[in-house]
């Protein structure tokens, strides 16, 4: 998505907040039962009437959602949609009406196997709105100064490990280049330039704070820490609040986009987000006391609906659901899940899993991927895909050294014998070194 695209469906999105989030947040049980009863049946109707997957499937069991969707609890006689039936039918359930103006993301999830997922400019709109109620929950104003340590990755010797966005006012910094020696730069160049806000990954933020209190650091001025993309530790978050000397407000999706939670200023959990996704919480024998499935339907992006789709992640609840904030908008304890290891480049310096998982989207020839990391200064890379040409490994080990340093001895095996764990799951991050 190019920045003026990117721009215009951020400012729908404030709008969207300003009009419509802003007042939903308040909207008692029942009315927001009756959004979602609304949303979701014209979502059924569109799905049935528009993609293959869904027409196959409801025709298969019987059920019309024009007739036979009368109330939300009617959702569960569509059986739950598993990460597996949704990779293995991902091309039928995309919605060919959307498919040219949609918006692609694609995820590895827990399994390392690549998702790729389509969204409608509508649902991105939503997206964020959504973002913007939780900066201003945590006082962000337009322009506020953002520190932001994820995602960006330098392209080639010109650009630094930091960019600055002047229509923003961000400064992005290379989460993979954030070691010993670059964290006391970053956080030099952090203390001057001053910023309300950081954001970033979890793990990454954890080093920078680590690394500020080793050297005596103070940020000043920071209003709040705004962390996504991997769980949320609890020493991690004690860690990154008593170093920088103010509160994380935490955000949970998935590239999916299927549920959103996210963190007040009261910090008493996370609120589902009702005006995103359908949320259910579903009881399971294995979990402990407390902890649920977290299944969910996204009520608005139509150009590849994931209906009842299992996360895979496990939501934490306790008796309280209420917030004292004064929202109505559901509560949970907290998400337990996707925590997945470091690994370490060749000079020592951790780097975060979800930078690595970025770069892989991007190789469409690979199917599936695994690191594994057992000596230093070496890591191992295992894929398996069609037309992994040598032109595509080398591409992929320039990459790797980028990321991990030069010094980093790159091993590469292409026979897709990936290791399991003793109930046969793959994980996309091994690290034998701790």
């Amino acid at each position: 998505m190019n920045i003026i695209k990117d721009l215009f469906l951020t400012y729908k999105g404030i709008k969207y907040y300003r009009d419509t989030l802003s007042k939903t947040q308040y909207y008692d049980f029942d009315k927001t039962r009756d959004l979602q009863y609304e949303k979701i049946k014209t979502l059924l109707i569109k799905s049935f009437n528009e993609i293959k997957f869904y027409r196959d499937l409801f025709q298969s069991i019987g059920f019309d959602p024009n007739s036979d969707f009368n109330s939300l609890e009617d959702l569960d006689k569509v059986p739950i949609l598993t990460k597996k039936v949704a990779r293995e039918n991902q091309s039928n359930l995309i919605n060919p009406n959307y498919a040219d103006t949609s918006l692609e993301f694609r995820t590895s999830g827990t399994t390392g196997d690549k998702f790729v997922s389509y969204v409608s400019e509508n649902q991105w709109i939503v997206e964020q709105g959504i973002v913007w109620r939780h900066w201003k929950w945590a006082g962000y104003n337009f322009r506020d100064k953002m520190a932001i340590i994820r995602s960006y990755v330098p392209e080639g010797e010109d650009e630094g490990l930091w960019k600055y966005e002047r229509m923003r006012n961000f400064m992005f910094f290379s989460a993979y280049h954030l070691n010993a020696k670059n964290s006391k730069v970053y956080l030099n160049k952090i203390k001057d330039w001053k910023p309300k806000f950081l954001r970033g990954y979890p793990s990454s933020l954890y080093i920078l704070a680590k690394m500020a209190e080793k050297h005596q650091i103070k940020l000043a001025g920071l209003k709040g820490i705004l962390t996504a993309s991997e769980t949320l530790l609890p020493h991690y978050r004690e860690k990154i609040e008593s170093v920088f000397g103010t509160k994380v407000f935490d955000w949970y999706g998935q590239a999916e986009a299927t549920i959103v939670f996210t963190e007040c200023e009261a910090h008493e959990g996370m609120h589902i987000n009702s005006e995103y996704g359908y949320c259910e919480l579903i009881e399971d024998s294995s979990l402990d006391k407390g902890e649920y499935k977290i299944v969910a339907t996204n009520l608005n992006n139509y150009a590849m609906p994931l209906i009842r789709y299992d996360t895979g992640d496990i939501a934490v609840v306790e008796d309280q659901n209420k917030c004292s904030c004064g929202r109505t908008l559901p509560l949970i304890k907290s998400i337990k899940g996707r925590s997945d290891d470091f690994l370490f480049g060749d000079d020592g310096r951790e780097i975060p899993s979800v930078n690595l998982y970025t770069m892989m989207y991007k190789f469409d020839e690979i199917v599936s991927f695994q690191f594994v990391q057992e000596k230093e200064q070496e890591v191992i890379l295992k894929i398996e895909g069609t037309n992994i040409t040598n032109e595509v490994l080398d591409t992929l080990r320039n990459k790797m050294l980028k990321r991990f340093g030069r010094d980093m001895k790159i091993n590469i095996d292409t026979s897709g014998d990936f290791i399991l764990s003793g109930e046969g799951k793959k994980n996309p991050i091994i690290n034998r070194l701790n």
